[in-house]
């Protein structure tokens, strides 16, 4: 009888055990905290929040903020963010804690002027060839561009007018476009070429205008872009695709005033 007892008992402990483990394992508590840029105080948008396994368990809304619900106990945390060093950070959660984190920027996006919100227009002259005639090209215009803030793009408006460096050819094709584009800093993605001077990049662009050839008419153009920014400079190569059947290839120097 006494052993039945001591088996019960036994039991009984085990089960109270089991359910006191399960409780406390499943008590959760909320860190949150607001994700600032250590130079600026700006917020940092879309800062991602990682356990030491690399799971993202949530990231900073447009204020910088974060809020997560987490099990109890000791946390090894990462806070990172596009063009900024990552941040480490451990906590023991054993009650809702308000964490407040400061990223530095990344030692090779410092060495480059990111404009951030301002505009910078730019002034550029291009020599090509087109499938219309076997003579160089010549172009010309400007290109304002607007860094959207903590990405790798930016947006940009601009004109531009193409014509034969042979006078002769002038008469018969030339063209002139006004167009919107999109180009991807490759830097700020990770991709460098050489630390501190160059920021590659591709994009596209599109817009319409008139075509001078055999007469005019309207047309529309997409081209396709890439090359790398160095200092107040940006050494480029474009591929022009227009609606009149006309190609053209393009590769020139900007500068940016």
């Amino acid at each position: 009888m006494k052993r039945l007892i001591i088996l019960f008992l036994t039991c009984v402990i085990c089960q109270v055990a089991a359910y006191a483990q399960k409780d406390s394992a499943e008590v959760s508590y909320r860190l949150s905290g607001h994700i600032t840029d250590a130079q600026t105080g700006e917020p940092v948008w879309f800062a991602t929040v990682q356990d030491c396994d690399g799971l993202i368990l949530g990231q900073s809304d447009k204020d910088g903020f974060y809020c997560l619900d987490l099990h109890a106990g000791p946390l090894k945390l990462q806070f990172a963010a596009l063009g900024y060093k990552s941040h480490n950070a451990e906590v023991n959660l054993d009650h809702d804690v308000e964490m407040n984190i400061v990223l530095k920027e990344d030692a090779i996006i410092e060495n480059f002027h990111f404009k951030r919100w301002e505009i910078d227009w730019k002034a550029f002259n291009c020599y090509g060839f087109s499938n219309m005639h076997d003579g160089a090209m010549t172009s010309f215009g400007v290109e304002g561009r607007y860094d959207i803030r903590r990405t790798p793009l930016e947006v940009g408006i601009g004109a531009s007018y193409v014509m034969p460096l042979n006078m002769k050819l002038q008469e018969t094709y030339r063209y002139w476009t006004v167009y919107a584009s999109l180009d991807c800093e490759l830097q700020r993605l990770g991709f460098v070429i050489f630390k501190s001077f160059t920021a590659p990049y591709i994009g596209v662009a599109a817009g319409g205008g008139q075509s001078y050839y055999t007469d005019r008419q309207n047309i529309a153009t997409i081209a396709l872009r890439a090359g790398v920014d160095v200092r107040k400079f940006r050494i480029f190569f474009e591929q022009h695709f227009n609606t009149d059947g006309t190609r053209s290839s393009h590769w020139g120097l900007t500068y940016y005033l």
